[in-house]
Parts: C-alpha cells; structure tokens; sequence
C-alpha cells in the first residue's frame, strides 16, 4: 500500500506544480491532497500514533489554504 500512497503523493505536488500555470488543475491537486491527509489524520489517529497526527494535520491546512488562495484568482 505504501508505494501507491506515495505516488499519489507525488503526483498531487505534480499537479500543484503544474497548477501554477494551469489552475484548474492545480484546485483538483489540492483538493485531492485535502482528502489524502485527512485520510492520513484519520489514519493516524485510529492506529493511536498521537505524534504522526499533527504534521499530516498542518500538510490539510495547507492544502486547503492553497485552495482557498487559488479560488481567489479565477
């Protein structure tokens, strides 16, 4: 499972690289990486790693921060 995590990864901060010419696609990218890490949070908080919880946290905040500042712009 871990591979595929990591491409999906890779392939959302693909998406907000190539967002920042195209920004239609990089909105899909981050909205695709808020899900990701907040499955993550999720994850990480039934598996009680209490310490692995905070920096997926704050990679969601960002995510949807880039969001809200991209939405801005259309």
């Amino acid at each position: 499972m871990l591979p595929f995590l990591g491409v999906a990864q890779i392939a959302g901060a693909g998406g907000l690289v190539i967002g920042l010419w195209w920004v239609p696609l990089g909105i899909a990218a981050a909205s695709a990486l808020t899900l990701y890490f907040i499955g993550a949070v999720a994850t990480h908080l039934r598996a009680s790693d209490y310490k692995g919880a905070p920096p997926a946290a704050v990679l969601t905040a960002v995510a949807i921060a880039l969001i809200a500042l991209s939405s801005s712009t259309l």
